[in-house]
């Protein structure tokens, strides 16, 4: 029920009304799900998830819309990589490894054990434009190993509408995804589990970024009064 990725301990300040609707994109086998679940007061999770093991885990649990599909700016089609162990007559696909481009997956794989029992496959990955959701969205979560820019753009509408909270994985398109959100007066913050509040410098440990409106943070926890 805990998450390893300690920096989502700031949800825990943000202010949000209570009963807040989530969307979790790249929500794999509900690891954040919990997360949520434990430490926010939730009333719906919109997850996003393509991987069919994973949604068969996330319908178990309750207060999810499990949508079985990976969204981005457009419906299209996509090729993906993945890690696959192969040991005797069993094959092991590392699916929380997939990424849209094999040099970021090889960067990722390269001090795992066992090398010689590794190769990398692919598959074709069909994705959806988000068009309408019936519930007021307080929080974007995202987490696709190299898809958050095209996600953030197809979630547009709905950030423009909601102005929720965001929390993203850092990736090769965070100032490109940063350059987006300023133009709806978003400011972004790491937050540092040492100081326990958000911060504009990235430290040690800092494995997302978040990007908040003024009404999400209090005068003391607003990164030094950076607004």
């Amino acid at each position: 029920t805990s998450i390893f990725e300690k920096d989502f301990d700031g949800l825990k300040i943000i202010k949000f009304d209570k009963r807040i609707n989530i969307i979790d994109v790249g929500a794999s086998d509900g690891i954040s799900v919990k997360y949520f679940l434990n430490n926010l007061d939730v009333n719906k999770i919109i997850c996003f998830e393509p991987y069919k093991q994973y949604t068969k885990i996330l319908k178990k649990i309750k207060n999810l819309i499990v949508k079985p599909y990976a969204i981005g700016d457009k419906n299209c089609s996509r090729k993906i990589f993945f890690p696959r162990y192969s040991l005797l007559n069993f094959k092991y696909d590392l699916i929380t490894y997939a990424h849209y481009e094999i040099k970021l997956l090889k960067h990722f794989i390269k001090d795992f054990k066992f090398r010689k029992n590794l190769t990398i496959q692919s598959s074709n990955l069909k994705i959806k434009k988000v068009n309408k959701l019936n519930y007021k969205i307080d929080l974007i979560k995202v987490d696709t190993n190299g898809f958050e820019f095209q996600v953030i753009n197809g979630l547009l509408k709905v950030i423009k509408k909601d102005l929720p909270a965001i929390i993203i994985e850092i990736n090769k398109d965070s100032k490109k995804i940063e350059k987006i959100l300023n133009k709806y007066k978003y400011k972004s913050f790491y937050y540092s589990i040492y100081d326990k509040k958000f911060s504009k410098k990235m430290t040690r440990n800092c494995t997302n970024k978040y990007f908040l409106q003024k009404k999400h943070t209090d005068d003391n926890l607003n990164a030094n009064n950076q607004w």
